[in-house]
C-alpha cells in the first residue's frame, strides 16, 4: 500500500510546559505525518505515547485544523514558522520544477522564504536560535546554531556538505568527535530521528537556545512505505514519544518555564493504487519521451510544452510558453476529459486567480489536480 499526504491533512499542535505557557524559551519539534489520532486516540490503537499523551492532561491542544495547500512538507514546514500561506511565503512545493532533470532538485535554501520566521524574529530580539533537520534552512542566517535538512547521494561526502552548511562553522564536527558523525540522511527509519535528537540535546545542553526547532521525520517515511497505523509507523510513534521525553527534559533542564510545542505538517490517507497522470500528456504530444540509455533505464524526458509540478494530492501543470494559447487550449479541452474520466479520480481543476488566491505557483499558468 503507497500513501499520500492528504490536502486538509489535520495538524496536531500542543504545548507542555513546567512554569507558565510561553513566558520563557520555546523548542518546536515537528513530527512529520503525525496524524493528531495517534495521540486522541491512542488506546483504539494500543499506543504507548505517554509523553505525547500528558500534553492533553498538561498542555493545551488542536484536536486538528486545515492544512495549506499543498499539505506536504516542505510548503506546510514553512508556514509553521511564517504564519503565511505558500502563495506569501514562496516554498511552492517540496521540489522545484525542473522537468528535464534525471533527480528531483529540493527546495532546501532559506533565502528562497520572502516571509519573515519565527527565527528571524527571536534573532531580532536577542534570543538565541538553534534549528536541527528543519526543512529550507540551508543559510539561514538569523540561526545561530543550525544543522540543516540536506541531502543529495545520502553518502560520506553529503556528511562532508552537511558539515560545510551547519553553523557556526566547525561546531558539527566538534560535536561529531564527542558523539559520532551525523549520519541522519543515511538512515529514514528512526535511527534517524535518533541521530537528530541526540545532535538536539547537544544544542540544548551546550548552547542553551531560546528558541529552537527540531524535525523528526521517521514518521513520514515508514507512512509512505507501510501506511498509516501500521505495526512499523505505530513503533515509531512509540520511539518519537520517548525521543520528545528526553528533548523536553534537555529544554526544561535549561529553563523551567520552556514551552515546548509539539507540532506536524500534514498526516496520511491510504491509497490502493498509483495514477499516472503523465501518460495522457504523453499520448497527446504534450511532452516528448526519449528513448533509455539502456534495456534497464527509464525514459526520460526530451520536451515538453506543458508539464506537471507533482505537491502531493495536488499537481500544477507548467506550461513552456505561458502566452502559447494554442496549448493552454489543448490542456484545458485534456483536462476536462480527464476530469470527467473516473480512472484519473481528478475532484477539480482550478484556473482562476480567485481560486488560487491562498494556493501555490501565483501569477503561474497553472492548473490543479
Amino acid at each position: 500500500m503507497r500513501n499520500r499526504s492528504a490536502i486538509g491533512a489535520l495538524l496536531l499542535s500542543v504545548v507542555l510546559a513546567a512554569g507558565p505557557a510561553w513566558g520563557g524559551s520555546v523548542l518546536m519539534i515537528s513530527i512529520d505525518g503525525l496524524s493528531p489520532e495517534y495521540i486522541l486516540h491512542a488506546d483504539a490503537h494500543h499506543l504507548r505515547v505517554p509523553t505525547l499523551r500528558r500534553f492533553l492532561t498538561e498542555g493545551a491542544y488542536a484536536e486538528g485544523v486545515i492544512g495549506v495547500v499543498p499539505t506536504v512538507t516542505y510548503p506546510s514546514h514553512t508556514t509553521l514558522v511564517t504564519g503565511v500561506w505558500p502563495a506569501e511565503h514562496g516554498i511552492d512545493a517540496n521540489v522545484t520544477f525542473e522537468p528535464l532533470l534525471a533527480i528531483e532538485s529540493w527546495n532546501w535554501y532559506a533565502g528562497d522564504i520572502k516571509a519573515p520566521t519565527l527565527w528571524d524574529a527571536a534573532s531580532q530580539a536577542g534570543i538565541v536560535t538553534a534549528s536541527v533537520s528543519w526543512p529550507v534552512t540551508v543559510g539561514a542566517t538569523s540561526i545561530k546554531y543550525l544543522i540543516p535538512e540536506y541531502w543529495r547521494t545520502r553518502t560520506y561526502n553529503d556528511r562532508q556538505l552537511l558539515e560545510a552548511l551547519s553553523r557556526p562553522d566547525g561546531w558539527l564536527r566538534r560535536a561529531e568527535q564527542k558523539l559520532g558523525p551525523y549520519n541522519e540522511s543515511s538512515d529514514q527509519g528512526v535511527g534517524g530521528d535518533q541521530v537528530r535528537t541526540k545532535f538536539s540535546i547537544e544544542i540544548l545542553r551546550s548552547e542553551k537556545p531560546g528558541f529552537m526547532t527540531i524535525h523528526l521525520a521517521a514518521l513520514d517515511h515508514l507512512e509512505h512505505e507501510t501506511g498509516p497505523f501500521s505495526k512499523e509507523s505505530d513503533e515509531t510513534v512509540e520511539a518519537e514519544d520517548e525521543m520528545i521525553s528526553k528533548l523536553a527534559a534537555a529544554a526544561l533542564a535549561n529553563d523551567p518555564s520552556t514551552s515546548v510545542v509539539v507540532v506536524s505538517d500534514h498526516c496520511f490517507i491510504p491509497v490502493e493504487r498509483h495514477i499516472n497522470l503523465l501518460l495522457p500528456f504523453i499520448k497527446e504530444g504534450l511532452i516528448q519521451l526519449k528513448s533509455p540509455a539502456n534495456s534497464s533505464g527509464a525514459a526520460r524526458i526530451s520536451s515538453w510544452d506543458a508539464g506537471f509540478w507533482p505537491a502531493g494530492g495536488s499537481a500544477a501543470v507548467m506550461l513552456r510558453d505561458p502566452n502559447d494559447a494554442a496549448t493552454k487550449e489543448r490542456v484545458r479541452n485534456l483536462l476536462m476529459k480527464m476530469k470527467d474520466d473516473p480512472t484519473y479520480e481528478i475532484v477539480a481543476c482550478w484556473n482562476s486567480p480567485k481560486s488560487r488566491k491562498k494556493a501555490v505557483f501565483p501569477g503561474r499558468p497553472s492548473w490543479w489536480k
